[in-house]
């Protein structure tokens, strides 16, 4: 109810500010102070901490998911403008789905050519200087609060622009919001745990340098999940 009527009452501002690709920062600050609006009405403050200062841009963000918030609480901590990368499936939400229309990047997964175009779109952005952000499970998994094995988009993406990943871990968020559908799931306000990671520079071009980077980043994703949620060694090759 809060996310939806929060959203409601921005989204004439938002549709007037993604109208024009020149307001867009002016549309990413708003997003800022909705994820900022959203977390005190929850009564879900967040709680960031640091291992190392963010780089300069551009950079791809790279979180665990493990719920339907993560993206909203994302524009709180990250304060660099970035792009989602999402889910087409994305685009037939109500009112959120204005944001994957105008300016974030939707991937049709099942549509080759149009998974192709939002890969290119997200390159033309780093070219430009922005961050993207992407959750390289692909969904929330069942296992969430354990991660499922990474995909290799956003690696590969980092080696073929040689920019860092910066690793985000979400701790617990399950326990604010994992499954909307089901009203009465355990669910309660909470402060919002997450872990920014120093970021992690491509090394190499070759598939077994992939397999290492990608590694690296669910390791150190996976180190700060509570013990018995931890991964260890599955995303292993």
């Amino acid at each position: 109810m809060v996310f939806w009527f929060t959203l409601l009452l921005l989204y004439p501002f938002f549709f007037l500010l993604l109208s024009r690709k020149q307001w867009f920062g002016t549309a990413f600050r708003l997003k800022r102070f909705w994820s900022t609006l959203f977390q005190w009405l929850l009564l879900c403050p967040v709680h960031r901490t640091l291992s190392a200062p963010l780089p300069k841009p551009p950079y791809i963000i790279v979180s665990n998911h493990s719920s339907y918030l993560d993206t909203v609480f994302m524009y709180s901590v990250i304060p660099d403008y970035f792009l989602f990368i999402g889910k087409g499936e994305l685009l037939k939400w109500p009112l959120f789905g204005l944001f994957f229309r105008k300016q974030d990047i939707p991937v049709q997964r099942e549509n080759n050519r149009q998974a192709y175009s939002a890969l290119q779109k997200a390159y033309q952005a780093l070219d430009r200087g922005e961050c993207v952000a992407m959750y390289p499970e692909g969904t929330i998994p069942l296992t969430s609060p354990k991660m499922k094995s990474f995909k290799n988009g956003a690696f590969r993406m980092a080696m073929d622009k040689n920019v860092p990943l910066v690793p985000i871990t979400w701790i617990q968020n399950e326990r604010i919001l994992k499954e909307p559908s089901r009203l009465f799931e355990y669910s309660m306000p909470r402060q919002v745990l997450v872990h920014i990671h120093a970021a992690i520079l491509p090394e190499g071009t070759s598939e077994a340098d992939l397999i290492n980077l990608r590694n690296k980043v669910f390791a150190a994703i996976d180190s700060v999940l509570p013990p018995q949620y931890r991964s260890e060694n599955e995303n292993k090759p």
